[in-house]
């Protein structure tokens, strides 16, 4: 029998319809695709699944990392729990050492590439923003309205900030850390037993830091430690000694209005100048190890861990890592000053806008389940901030444990909590603390008393006790010393196409005035090239972003 044409067609219509209503069921609205196997009729923020669901997820591995009972990457306290309580098990995407270049370098690949696990954490906001337009990132504003559960939720109302940095027109494209970047702050880090056997206090000026320098000098030691990536927010920055002229630096992100009003940059400064002259000086001198230009922080490791650097300008967390790494093997202590200052300068610190968060955990586009990480998520909150077990926060937060989970809150503890500490510290009382809060109050009280010696314990007291660096970043701050950067999440084409540009150039400059390869006017033509090359255009873009 002969089928009429206009049948056949109304057939194919009907089939392509059918078809495009099966492919929109089977996809988020909001960015993934996505699919039910596994998932309960009832499914909810901690339902587990009814089938194994299996998520791959990018790995930071770190020397400071710690392991219990033969724990691994693969397997550990917390992708147990995982698959015990929400039926996920976890698989190692790739991994690479956050404490070098090497998990940069990695991701910059899977961003080249597109080759990316289902779950991935990386603060870097031009990466955030390249990975978001290329299509790579899972849209998880509906998703975090369906699955948070209240207490994840309540970090939005408090932390603003992070989550507008976490966001694309409105839509939220990843889970950031809570903000308040006073604690981005910089100081100067000291051994207490080299300070102690020179009979000097703690200098309180540049130029008693060059002669503090000159006495712990001798014997294969170098009086101040520097890190080959001299501009970035790690230990052996020179970001603290150029923060003492008039100079608010960090990374390469603080731009700020300066006295004229107009938009500014802090590498760019006149005071960076003369900083520069003091380390030219230092090294000439002998006083800054020459081998510096090859070191980062994996290879400075050494010279701590064997007693070669006496000092060295540092983020909060030098008890963390790697000032740990010596007093655990031989109990020496080594702590946070304020920078020392130069006369006729007045000292600035340079920290992120509120909106550029450190961490950002994100989700592959193409994840099959990304209501997973909205579960992991939640888990984490249920049993970090919220158990009823005291030991729970021990178990699955301290010794680094928390890194070992896929997604977590990082609210950049215990800093953000000093302002809680310090005073329930001084009153010797933690009764008014919050039950998450109490074992950082526990292990200050116990470090010194003497009591408590574990690495948690060095770690936290070196951040909020009386002498940690979080008391002297809100010294900081109630002085009006800290430089919040104007720039946010929205930044110009031209500076992402040139920071990576502009930061290698920076280093290569100073680097060789500092070591006498170039003179000290070298400055003033880089300061030229940075405006010259697309400098001046960021500037100028940047008025217009932020009136």
């Amino acid at each position: 029998m002969k089928v009429p044409f206009k049948r056949i067609l109304l057939v194919i219509a009907l089939l392509l319809v059918f078809a495009l209503v099966a492919i929109a069921c089977g996809n988020e609205t909001n960015g993934g695709t996505q699919s039910a196997a596994g998932r309960p009729a009832d499914d909810g923020p901690l339902v587990p699944y009814t089938e194994t669901v299996t998520l791959s997820w990018a790995v930071q591995t770190s020397q400071v990392q710690k392991f219990f009972d033969g724990d691994t990457y693969e397997d550990n306290r917390w992708s147990r729990r995982i698959k015990d309580d929400l039926n996920i098990a976890l698989e190692v995407g790739f991994s690479a050492d956050i404490s070098t270049d090497a998990f940069r370098n990695r991701i910059n690949v899977a961003l080249a590439t597109g080759d990316l696990p289902d779950i991935f954490n990386w603060g870097d906001v031009t990466w955030f923003r390249q990975a978001q337009e290329a299509g790579y990132l899972y849209d998880m504003t509906t998703l975090f309205e369906e699955y948070a559960t209240p207490g994840v939720k309540a970090y939005r109302d408090h932390h603003p900030g992070g989550f507008i940095g976490a966001s694309v027109n409105d839509r939220l494209y990843a889970f950031p850390s809570m903000v308040d970047n006073f604690h981005q702050a910089v100081y100067l880090w000291i051994r207490d037993d080299w300070l102690a056997d020179s009979g000097k206090s703690a200098p309180q000026t540049v130029d008693e830091m060059v002669e503090l320098a000159r006495i712990f000098t001798k014997d294969g030691s170098y009086g101040l430690g520097l890190n080959q990536r001299l501009t970035q927010a790690n230990f052996g920055t020179i970001a603290g000694l150029v923060s003492a002229y008039d100079a608010p630096v960090r990374d390469q992100s603080v731009y700020y209005r300066g006295a004229d009003g107009r938009i500014t940059h802090g590498w760019i400064q006149p005071g960076v100048k003369e900083a520069l002259s003091v380390l030219r000086d230092m090294y000439a001198e002998g006083l800054i190890d020459p081998e510096f230009v090859v070191k980062d922080g994996g290879m400075l490791e050494p010279d701590i861990a064997t007693g070669r650097i006496g000092m060295m300008y540092h983020m909060n967390w030098g008890t963390w890592y790697p000032f740990n790494i010596i007093f655990e093997s031989d109990g020496v202590i080594t702590r946070p000053y304020p920078i020392p200052t130069a006369p006729g300068f007045d000292y600035k610190v340079g920290i992120d806008s509120n909106e550029t968060p450190d961490y950002l955990f994100m989700i592959n586009a193409n994840s099959t389940h990304p209501e997973a990480f909205m579960k992991i998520l939640n888990l984490y909150q249920s049993i970090v901030y919220e158990s009823d077990n005291p030991d729970d926060f021990q178990y699955y937060w301290a010794d680094e444990q928390y890194r070992l989970c896929p997604v977590f809150v990082h609210i950049a503890s215990p800093e953000l909590f000093t302002a809680d500490l310090l005073p329930a510290l001084a009153a010797n009382d933690s009764s008014g603390l919050a039950t998450g809060i109490v074992p950082f109050f526990d292990w200050v009280k116990g470090f010194e008393a003497g009591t408590d010696t574990n690495p948690n314990a060095y770690g936290t007291w070196g951040q909020v006790s009386e002498h940690g660096s979080m008391a002297i970043a809100l010294q900081y701050k109630a002085e009006g010393r800290l430089i919040q950067s104007i720039m946010a999440a929205d930044r110009p084409d031209i500076w992402f196409q040139n920071n990576s540009i502009f930061e290698t150039m920076m280093e290569s400059v100073f680097t060789d005035i500092i070591i006498g390869n170039r003179p000290l006017d070298a400055f003033d033509q880089f300061v030229a090239d940075w405006l010259a090359n697309g400098g001046q255009q960021t500037l100028d873009e940047l008025e217009l972003l932020y009136p």
